[in-house]
């Protein structure tokens, strides 16, 4: 099985993401990969979409997708978990890949699922987006921080 990840491009480049919680969960076949147990399933391409949408939108997706599909030939494309949570326009993107490319199954989701509570990411990309000061990696960290220090109260 032929695999790509499509990713928020405001995520991606505002925030400094480097996918790698989408990258754990395929190589561990978890959260949204757990699909593919006991598959053979390999990672062919990654790649953004064009940033928030303009007149032009729809078709700068598809010039986004056109590789992962004509030359990488992924037959399923996943939209990571900021886009599920973050971009209002991903129906319409997922719309438009499946007319244009009916062969590839377009699946939402990475490191969670459709119908996943995804509150605390979208609260962590609000601020990563609306305040530059930080990145992913200071937000990450305060979030461990948050974590061994509830463990170590318990």
């Amino acid at each position: 099985m032929r695999i790509a990840i499509l990713s928020c491009q405001n995520v991606k480049d505002d925030s400094n993401c480097v996918s790698e919680g989408c990258m754990r969960a395929f190589n561990t076949c978890s959260a949204s990969f757990d699909r593919y147990q006991g598959e053979e399933v390999e990672l062919v391409g990654h790649n953004t979409c064009a940033g928030c949408p303009t007149l032009y939108a729809y078709d700068k997706i598809l010039r986004r997708v056109k590789p992962l599909v004509e030359f990488a030939r992924a037959e399923k494309i996943h939209f990571s978990s900021c886009m599920m949570k973050m971009c209002p326009f991903w129906q319409k993107y997922k719309q438009v890949i499946e007319d244009a490319y009916p062969q590839v199954e377009v699946i939402i989701g990475t490191d969670a699922k459709q119908g996943d509570s995804l509150d605390a990411m979208a609260d962590i990309f609000h601020r990563l987006l609306a305040d530059t000061s930080g990145d992913i990696t200071d937000e990450f960290n305060a979030l461990i921080a948050k974590a061994r220090a509830a463990q170590a109260a318990q």
